[in-house]
This record gives C-alpha cells, structure tokens and sequence, in this order.
C-alpha cells in the first residue's frame, strides 16, 4: 500500500536531513580539533611526524647573507644593537682589511679581534698568502648570534674564526667555503684540550644542511663564507652592496700579558721576607720563633 506525500512536505524532510548532516560534520570537525589541540594530549613528537617530507626549516645554510641575521633580530629582540667580540685568524703572513666607509681600512693584525654587531654581514679582504702574494679574497662574516661572557670582559672570551690554508686553497679554485661557528651543548661536548691547537673543524657532506648539523650540536653564533669572487668596480651603488653597505665595527683592546703588565708598572710585585742570618738562632727571639714570653 502507498501513501501519497505531498510536495512541501517532502521538500521540508530533504531540508531537515541536509541540516542534520551538515550539523554532524561541524560536531566531528570541533571534536577532532580539541583532540588535536588539546595541550594535555598533545605530542610534538607525533606532531612533527605528520609534517609533509618536503618541509624545510627556517634557517637554512642556502640563504643569502644577511637572512639569518635579520630572522635572529625578529626571533631575538634584546640582539639589536648588541656588539659581539670576533677574532678571525689566518696562517702566517695573511693580512685582513674590514670594509669601512665605502672602502676597506689599513691592515690588521693577525688575528684580527674586533666587535661587530650581530646580525649584520661583514665583508673583509685576505691578503698575504704565502706562495701567491696576489691573491685576494674577499669572505663575509655574519654574526647571528651573541655568546655570554663575564661583564667587562668581553673581549678575552671573541667567537674564534679561523681559517687555514686548506680553506683559502679550496676558496682559490672556485669553490665556496662555509664554517658554522657555534658554542657546543656541555652535555654532550667532548673533554678536549684546544688552547694552543687548531679550531676543530667538523666536515660534512655537500648535501648536508651545515646550518642544521651546527643547531643540532649547539647553538650556532657565527657565519664565515668564502669564494673566488673578486668585485670587478669599486665605487657605486654596486660597490656598497658588495661590501654589504659597511655596518660599523670596533677593534678591541688586546688581551694583557704579563710582560705587557711588568712594562706597564701594574704586575704586582711580592716582596718575601729574607731568611735569618746564618748563625744566629730563633731563640730568644719572640718575633721570630712565634712564642708567647712570661714577662714575669
């Protein structure tokens, strides 16, 4: 038997059963949600297992120079304007220039210690290689990070940037050399003595992220990079961007040694007292033996 439904009633039920699906999927998408957002459940681990293959992270050792610096400065207010001590040390003979007001400033010593503000991109010229006097190269250093020495002694405890000779030969056949300074995790550092001895150097593969390596090892303060590439103008709007618009930088005072101290007349001198004559005794003598006499 049938039972005949008229129009609007039929219109009407189709209504109420799109709305009652519909209301379902706005339940189950809030319910899903809260299961998802919910910090008590919630697992960075299983989080960071659903991220698609193709993710990459922020910082990435291919970014231009100056990148990093600038997303340190964002992630980092308290780092803008902060001054961070460097020391850049080359093998024997090699001379660095930092660019300064359009051009770079007379030789340094080596090592050259100086303070750079972080986040910005520095670029200096290497000259005075052993074997090929004419050879000039011109690195960048990028300060993306500060460290935390005591106060007022920033200047004994600079980032050590050093580069060799195996650094300016790879650099001279074309090749782009990049070191990731960073300060190592004491909890997983290894014990070693390096006072007196090379930077030690980890070595990694072209395709690995060295940016990525250096976070995974510690936390990463500086940037060296250096090529072959030599400017081919010296004045302009060009020049100035090649030379990284020239941000300011400071030479330190040098680390005092004890003959620096001696010649300065502030290494304290002990004076120790002489010891007794030969023959004469300590008896009798309350002052020298440390006796307590009975002046009775």
């Amino acid at each position: 038997m049938f039972r005949h439904i008229s129009f609007p009633t039929m219109v009407l039920g189709w209504v109420a059963f799109i709305v009652i699906c519909v209301l379902a999927v706005l339940f189950s998408n809030v319910a899903m949600g809260q299961a998802v957002y919910n910090p008590s459940s919630y697992n960075p681990t299983s989080a960071a297992g659903r991220l698609p293959n193709a993710t990459r992270s922020l910082m990435d050792d291919e970014m231009l120079p100056g990148a990093i610096g600038s997303i340190q400065l964002q992630r980092k207010p308290q780092l803008r304007g902060a001054w961070q001590a460097v020391e850049v040390r080359g093998p024997k003979g090699v001379k660095f220039n930092f660019a300064e007001a359009g051009q770079f400033a007379p030789d340094m010593p080596n090592p050259a210690r100086v303070g750079l503000l972080v986040g910005a991109v520095y670029r200096l010229r290497l000259t005075g290689v052993e074997g090929d006097p004419d050879l000039e190269l011109f690195p960048t250093i990028e300060v993306i990070d500060k460290t935390c020495p005591p106060a007022e002694r920033e200047h004994r405890f600079p980032i050590p940037i050093e580069i060799d000779e195996n650094d300016i030969a790879d650099a001279a056949r074309g090749e782009l050399v990049m070191k990731v300074i960073y300060l190592e995790d004491s909890e997983v550092a290894e014990p070693v003595d390096t006072s007196g001895k090379p930077q030690r150097v980890i070595d990694i593969q072209p395709t690995q992220n060295a940016l990525r390596t250096a976070d995974q090892l510690g936390r990463p303060v500086a940037i060296l990079r250096m090529g072959s590439r030599v400017p081919n103008i010296t004045q302009g709007q060009d020049w100035l961007e090649f030379l990284y618009h020239c941000p300011p930088w400071t030479t330190l005072k040098p680390i005092p040694t004890k003959q620096m101290l001696i010649d300065e007349g502030r290494w304290p001198i002990i004076e120790y007292p002489s010891a007794n004559p030969v023959g004469q005794s300590a008896i009798g003598n309350p002052a020298a033996s440390g006796s307590i006499s009975d002046s009775r």
